[in-house]
This record gives C-alpha cells, structure tokens and sequence, in this order.
C-alpha cells in the first residue's frame, strides 16, 4: 500500500519524444505517480529512461512502467517471460518504479493472456505493483463476461487471488454527459468494484475524464473536483485521468489539460489546484482510511442505500438537498465521517446530527495535522446538530468523530 491516494494519467506519449520539462508538468499538475510514456525495449535509450526514473525520485514522485514488450496481450507469446526478467532486472528495482501497467479493457478472446501473464510478472517481481484497467462494468460484460459466463466478482478473483494482481482499476465516464444523466452509471461502477476490492484485498483506482471525449462535455474545476472526491470518497485508492494531452490528429478527442501543441491550458491548471488541494488536504490521509460504508442524503446513485435514522451509531440523521456520506476507519479504530456534494453545478449544505455516543466532532485538514472543532459534548446530552456543512461542487468534508468514553 503507498503512503498517499494514487493520481496519475494515460500518458500515450512515446518516450522518444519525451523531454525533461514533461515530468515537472506532471508533479506541477499534482500527479503522485506519473504513468511513464511508452518505452520500447532494444529500441529506445535506456539510460535516458532511467535518467527520467533518477529525476522522478528527486522531484518526490513515483513513475508507473509501461514497456510495450509488458503488455499481457503478449502473455502467450514466445519469449514474454524473457522479457518480463529483463524488465524486472533492469527496471524494476528503481526506487522510483512504482509497478507495472500491463493491459486494459480485457476481452474473451485474450483472458487468458490475463491470467498468465500477471502470474508470470508477479513470480518475476514479488513486491510488485501490477496495474490492471478493466472498462466499465458494461463494457466488460459485453466483450468478456457474456461470453466467459462468469460474474464480475469472479473475473476480478481471477486477476487478484488467482493471479496475483494488487491493483484493478475501471474506467466509467458517463458522470459527463453533458445532459447530466449518467450520474448513476459513475457510481454504480464505482460501488461495485470498491466492494469487490474489499472482498479481494485490492486496490481499486477509477479512470475518469479530463479531455472531451465523443459525447462528453469539457470539464471544469467543478467536474475536476467532482470526479475525484466522489471516487476517494466512496472507497477508491487511486484516480487515472483521461487523457492529458491532446494530439494534433484525434478528431474524437479535444479540450485537454495539455493541447495538441504542447500549451497548457486553462484545464491544466484547474486540474493541478484540485490536485494539489486534494493532496494538501486528504492524499496521505486517505490511504490511512479504510472505507466501511457509503450512503445517499436526500437523492442517492448508483444503488446506494439512503441514509435512514439508526444506520450509523454515531450519526442520528443528515440532510441535504443532494449529498452523500461514508464511513471510514483508521488503523486505531477511530471513526470517520465524510459529507460529500453530488450536485455537480451548485452548492448545497449537509446538516448532521450526532448521537450521545459522540464526545467530539472536529473536521480534519492538512492530512491530519488541523483540526476545527466542530462540536464538543460538554455537559451537553442527547444529539446535537453541527449547523450546516456548505460544500462546492464535488467538495468535501472529512470529520473525525471521537467516542464518548
């Protein structure tokens, strides 16, 4: 497990072409673990290669592998295993090589390139990190599991238990529609593959939109911010971006952080204040919380429960017009509340009531390190209301609640 939320992009740059100034793009955008652009063994230059992995732990960050010879497509082939060792001798030991991408959106036709392949990586480099993109869960019951005739819990035991994988990942961008009516799909993937993730012991990191993409909208800061609190907050360990760049002949795509001339533009730098906020705030504290439950206040998505009277013992009720909250616990047992603003144009409030149980509430910054006391039993008896939590679009609010002794 890292130290810190993973946020990282699809880079499909080639490393040929990469340049020093890209990585600090990428740190100064608020990235953790920089997807390495596409490095072709026996053609490419090593030691450059590794001069980025050398600048990479200078700057503080971990870089994903993606080597094109890694890939499980080639799991069946002559020669992977090979070349899996090669990679692992001359790659793998960095210190700052954060693990290995190796394939996304599987289908039936090249499954078994799946389960071969992750075995062979893992009996290579034990301590790796192995990185799997499945699609969304419609994508992946059209183009495997209607044919495999196995579930998605089943599929995913595969790559994890059976496999030994450690980090599955899924990509879900109906929260863009620009008609607003995909939200349920967004959290629908997201629910159930955190659950899986639990059951399974992975890791489970979202792929969501940074770049138009055919029907899908521009983004702003609020989808920025929206996209990822709502995954961190519903139980993800990482967020992927799609895509950072735009290229000067991809007609489907447009309005990317970075664009097909190398400008940054306005996207970038919302995208790196919602980054970098986030990992002032919640990065290193979120990978010390294990999510427990998450509920909808006033409307819910995606097959979420709403949250009722007595669903929590330390929460007697909340309210809002469109918000959600989850439950979370640290490694000392210590309770977590996190309110959350599903509205993705307006702002909205949440207003809590806690129950005796609670001695104090107090609302959680900079990683821990600040705290506001939001309420404090004293001689006060029965549930007390907080006052009302204002949330931004996508924003929320971590609050520690500690026990009455």
């Amino acid at each position: 497990m890292s130290d810190h939320v993973t946020l990282s992009f699809w880079n499909y740059n080639a490393f040929s072409g990469y340049k020093p100034e890209m990585l600090r793009d990428w740190v100064n955008c608020g990235m953790t673990d920089p997807v390495a652009p596409m490095f072709r063994l026996g053609k490419d230059d090593k030691s450059a290669f590794l001069g980025m992995l050398d600048d990479a732990e200078k700057l503080g960050v971990r870089m994903i592998l993606q080597i094109d010879g890694l890939f499980l497509d080639n799991a069946l082939g002559d020669g992977y295993k090979e070349t899996v060792e090669r990679v692992v001798r001359e790659f793998g030991s960095h210190p700052a090589a954060a693990g290995y991408y190796v394939g996304e959106e599987p289908s039936d036709e090249n499954a078994e390139n799946y389960r071969r392949g992750i075995r062979v990586i893992r009996d290579a480099d034990p301590d790796a990190h192995i990185y799997v993109n499945m699609g969304s869960i419609e994508r992946t019951e059209r183009m495997l599991l209607s044919k495999s005739g196995q579930t998605l819990e089943e599929w995913c035991t595969d790559l994890a238990a059976g496999a030994g994988g450690d980090v599955i990942g899924f990509g879900s961008y109906n929260q863009m529609l620009y008609s607003g009516g995909g939200l349920d799909d967004h959290f629908y993937n997201v629910r159930n593959f955190v659950e899986i993730g639990k059951k399974l012991g992975v890791e489970i990191w979202a792929t969501v939109l940074s770049s138009a993409h055919y029907n899908f909208r521009v983004p702003t800061e609020d989808d920025f911010r929206w996209q990822l609190n709502t995954c961190v907050a519903c139980g993800c360990r990482g967020v992927i971006w799609f895509r950072l760049y735009d290229k000067l002949i991809a007609a489907d795509y447009h309005g990317s952080p970075i664009d097909e001339f190398g400008e940054k533009t306005v996207r970038y730098h919302d995208l790196a204040r919602v980054q970098k906020k986030f990992n002032y705030h919640y990065g290193k504290l979120f990978s010390r919380l294990e999510h427990v439950s998450t509920a909808g206040i006033g409307t819910s998505w995606g097959g979420y429960f709403y949250f009722l009277p007595g669903a929590h013992d330390l929460v007697d009720a909340a309210s809002s017009r469109s918000a959600m909250i989850s439950f979370f616990k640290d490694g000392e047992g210590t309770d977590y509340a996190v309110v959350f603003n599903t509205l993705q144009r307006e702002s909205t409030f949440v207003t809590l009531s806690f129950s005796e149980k609670v001695k104090a509430a107090r609302a959680v910054y900079r990683n821990g390190e600040e705290i506001h006391t939001m309420f404090e039993r004293g001689e006060t008896r029965g549930s007390v209301s907080s006052g009302e939590i204002w949330l931004t679009p996508g924003q929320m609010e971590v609050i520690r609640l500690e026990r009455a002794d």
